[in-house]
């Protein structure tokens, strides 16, 4: 079967909204990139390994020529050069945050990091990640050293309920005090981090990157110590379920009401691949482990998704739904509303279950969906709108988050929601609209009907393992740096690093009022470590199988 990636076409460009997973413990949502509004500062997902627009990073000592390729000699040296220098000095505790200052006296997660915290989302998953990679192409037991540090620094941060915060502290006395001077001083956005309540969260795939971490590394060594934790972990799962097949955003639920609407993180989240995650992620337990009650909630979880499909001409899928199934509000520059790329994940999630299981209902909400894409496109091109994150849920209405004058009791930015797109602003005029489709439905049309003519389990099983294939290598390549392999090699110094210029960080700015929320230094990038080493990777050749 041909599987090819879907795309929506945004302002930054075409993104890939089809997950690209197939190992166990991998998970579906890393792959899913998200679109950077200029309005909100939001965060940008780039790669498989989560990493975000925040954390991009320029080149750093390569240059463009091409020189001669590489042996597998120098290839491996390379590699053990690069680990060894990363896990013995960026490493804290077997963990790693984002970005790691040249002279290691400033650090960085998705908001800046205090000297004794790691990150999960972009940090210690995507390094133990690619030493499992590494391990599986060379034999070394290098590699699986630092990935076991990994996951001992995973198990270490890992709640009582089973599952995870953000990052994991290892000097928690100092937290709240982070929190309100560091963490909560952004003007705009990151609002995620003016509040801590202390439990697990599945925003960014935390806790399901973890979970899945776990269960590939469990799967590839049998390492009997890690096997509670992953059990603990998929426990999470089970009981953070809503009785409808939903999860919450973070749980233990916190239940602290704002202005009258349920607290956001209590609601049924799909935002950033929540629940998709989640899905996928027990799909892979059952696959690996065996246990029905994975399969079962994963059922559960597509029961949910259909229900919470949008009515006739607007069959899509929202952020974020309230317990009236309908599109809910969250953070202040998240309205309620139907968005494309959660609607994509839907589909994409529906599908797996049907390929799985053969339930034939995980399909039916496809082709409704496709007259949604079509009719946002049909309306697009009519009335030449700017490009919305949110259509308005009954009118169908492109939705946009504005800023407006002045700041609440704490010094945060305002925004309000608005449907009229001479509100909006780009540059300092109102946005101007290009009438590009969001979607090509085409495509999605012709794979529905293909997967629909699948009526054997055998014919389901074969596209299924073809589409797994595909992902894989969708996302192998989607990691990759897209440098030339001896000039990475040749940009190592002698201590085995790779320093990187022009990294862009955040900073807090709610107290200078400055509206630049950023500064550039130079350091020790995860993303860049990690996508240079899966570079390398791919240059291996297979030497009697290693």
């Amino acid at each position: 079967m041909n599987v090819a990636a879907a795309t929506t076409t945004t302002a930054t460009g075409p993104l890939n909204c089809w997950p690209t997973t197939t190992r166990p413990g991998m998970n579906y949502s890393k792959t899913i990139t998200r679109t950077l509004d200029k309005e909100l500062l939001m965060k940008q997902r780039l790669t498989t390994l989560a990493c975000a627009a925040l954390l991009a990073a320029g080149a750093g000592n390569i240059t463009t020529a091409q020189a001669a390729p590489p042996s597998n000699e120098e290839v491996r040296a390379a590699m053990q050069r690069a680990t060894t220098f990363f896990s013995d000095n960026v490493s804290l505790n077997g963990g790693y945050v984002w970005v790691v200052s040249d002279d290691f006296s400033r650090r960085w997660g998705e908001v800046p990091a205090r000297p004794s915290q790691i990150w999960l989302q972009g940090g210690t998953e995507s390094v133990g990640d690619i030493m499992l990679d590494a391990w599986e192409a060379t034999g070394d037991p290098l590699y699986l050293d630092v990935a076991r540090k990994a996951a001992d620094a995973i198990v270490y941060g890992q709640q009582p309920t089973g599952g995870w915060h953000y990052f994991i502290d290892f000097d928690p006395p100092g937290l709240m005090d982070w929190y309100r001077d560091v963490a909560s001083r952004f003007i705009y956005g990151y609002e995620e981090y003016r509040y801590y309540y202390g439990n697990a969260t599945y925003d960014d795939s935390v806790s399901q990157d973890a979970a899945g971490f776990l269960l590939r590394f469990y799967n590839l060594t049998l390492e009997a110590a890690y096997r509670a934790p992953l059990l603990e972990a998929l426990d999470f799962l089970l009981a953070s379920q809503y009785p409808n097949g939903a999860w919450p955003q973070r749980w233990p639920l916190h239940q602290d009401p704002d202005d009258d609407r349920p607290d956001y993180p209590d609601l049924y989240t799909l935002n950033d691949g929540a629940m998709r995650a989640n899905i996928n992620l027990l799909l892979d337990a059952w696959s690996t482990l065996g246990d029905p009650r994975y399969l079962e909630a994963a059922r559960r979880g597509g029961d949910a998704l259909i229900a919470l499909q949008g009515p006739d001409g607007q069959a899509a899928w929202p952020e974020q739904a309230g317990f009236d199934l309908a599109p809910a509000a969250a953070r202040t520059h998240e309205p309620p509303g139907y968005v494309v790329r959660e609607s994509l994940g839907a589909l994409a999630t529906l599908e797996r279950l049907y390929l799985v299981t053969g339930d034939a209902r995980y399909l039916a909400p496809a082709p409704s969906a496709f007259d949604w894409f079509e009719r946002i496109n049909r309306e697009s091109a009519e009335q030449r709108y700017p490009r919305p994150r949110y259509w308005e849920h009954g009118s169908n209405r492109p939705l946009y988050n504005v800023r407006i004058p002045g700041m609440d009791d704490m010094g945060h930015g305002l925004y309000k929601w608005s449907t009229d797109p001479s509100e909006t602003d780009c540059d300092g005029a109102p946005c101007q609209g290009d009438g590009e489709p969001f979607v090509d439905v085409a495509p999605l049309r012709a794979r529905y009907a293909e997967i629909q003519s699948l009526d054997t389990a055998p014919a389901r099983q074969a596209a299924l393992v073809a589409r797994q294939a595909a992902e894989h290598e969708h996302e192998r390549t989607q990691r990759l740096s897209g440098e030339d392999p001896a000039a990475i090699i040749a940009a190592l110094d002698d201590r085995g690093a790779w320093i990187t210029d022009d990294i862009q960080v955040t900073k807090p700015n709610a107290d200078t009022r400055d509206p630049e929320f950023r500064e550039v230094v130079t350091g020790y990038s995860t993303r860049v470590f990690v996508e240079r080493l899966a570079t390398l990777i791919s240059t291996l050749e297979d030497d009697n199988g290693d």
